[in-house]
């Protein structure tokens, strides 16, 4: 059975909690100052349903993660919102722990609190890893700042799932064209995947397994210019070597060139499911999401590698979720 590592739930808790905190729904242009956030607009859950595709889909688990990360300048602010967020995840979980499992929020910028709440989100609520988004309020989350908290996911042998942000990368080259999502968030899992390289992360921290979304981007296009271009002599590998070490999921719209390249550039062994639930249901099937995966033109061997053999072994020990009832921060659940 298959495990889908990038599927999203929209908790209304947290809709309400973090919208007035300017957590809305705009990617691009980002509000001035003293705009009005955004509605933060989300699909109503029905988990029955859910379910019954997930079966129809042959998937046995959704690792859940959020869309809006909690990235705020105001620590308390961003704390709350993502212990707000984690608990509402293990509750929801802990009512369906053979079906769901999920990747913890942390607040940046705030690196210590980030830490704290890695230690709770993972001891006490389950979660099987931790989701970053590819930038944190503009800037990379590859700057050195961030390594304490590189250092405690290393020390835990810790899966970071990457998710794009929807920022555009903060260029009108990309935003005004309306190009922030059908192209900026591929660019975005590129880009990140490049500064964890040139920044030497993997290295440094060995122990993290990263998940990078959408197939790479289009990385899978560009290792061998890697290797032959990239203005960074120190870095202890090819650039190639070290992308090969990332795990890639296969949200890619049906592009069955998509899936070859990453399949040719990274190796099947490094491909997990991934269906950015429910983003794609208004376009396709949630069983065709990956029967993609089943009639690529890719050998049966790798075909089931991709769907029932590598994401268990990269979560071994983790699963099930195991997750507790949570707390409730001063809002109605």
């Amino acid at each position: 059975m298959t495990i889908d590592v990038h599927a999203h739930y929209f908790p209304e808790a947290y809709a309400r909690f973090v919208e007035p905190l300017g957590l809305g729904g705009r990617m691009w242009p980002p509000p001035k100052p003293g705009e009005k956030p955004a509605p933060y607009r989300f699909p109503a859950e029905d988990t029955p349903r859910r379910l019954a595709l997930m079966d129809e889909a042959g998937v046995s688990r959704q690792i859940l993660s959020i869309i809006t990360a909690p990235y705020l300048e105001d620590r308390e602010q961003a704390l709350s919102s993502a212990q707000l967020g984690n608990d509402l995840y293990a509750e929801f979980c802990a009512e369906h722990p053979d079906r769901f499992s999920f990747w913890a929020s942390l607040p940046l910028p705030h690196v210590s609190a980030a830490v704290e709440e890695t230690k709770r989100a993972m001891d006490e609520l389950g979660a099987v890893g931790v989701t970053l988004q590819c930038f944190c309020m503009g800037e990379t989350i590859a700057r050195p700042e961030f390594d304490p908290l590189f250092e405690e996911l290393n020390r835990r042998k810790a899966v970071v799932f990457l998710h794009p942000c929807q920022n555009a990368l903060g260029s009108p080259m990309i935003g005004d064209f309306g190009l922030t999502v059908c192209l900026g968030a591929s660019v975005e899992d590129a880009v990140v995947a490049l500064h964890l390289i040139v920044r030497g992360i993997p290295e440094r921290f060995p122990d993290i397994k990263f998940i990078v979304p959408h197939f790479g981007g289009i990385l899978p296009m560009l290792l061998e210019r890697l290797d032959g271009q990239l203005p960074n002599t120190g870095l202890a590998e090819k650039p190639s070597a070290t992308a090969r070490r990332f795990y890639y999921d296969t949200v890619g719209w049906g592009s069955r060139a998509a899936m070859l390249a990453a399949a040719t550039a990274f190796g099947s062994s490094q491909l997990v499911p991934g269906s950015d639930w429910p983003v794609l249901l208004p376009f396709e099937s949630y069983k065709t999401t990956f029967d993609h995966i089943r009639n690529s033109g890719l050998k049966a061997e790798e075909v089931d590698a991709i769907l029932n053999t590598n994401a268990q072994q990269l979560l071994a020990d983790r699963l099930p979720c195991g997750c507790s009832s949570g707390r409730k921060h001063g809002v109605s659940l």
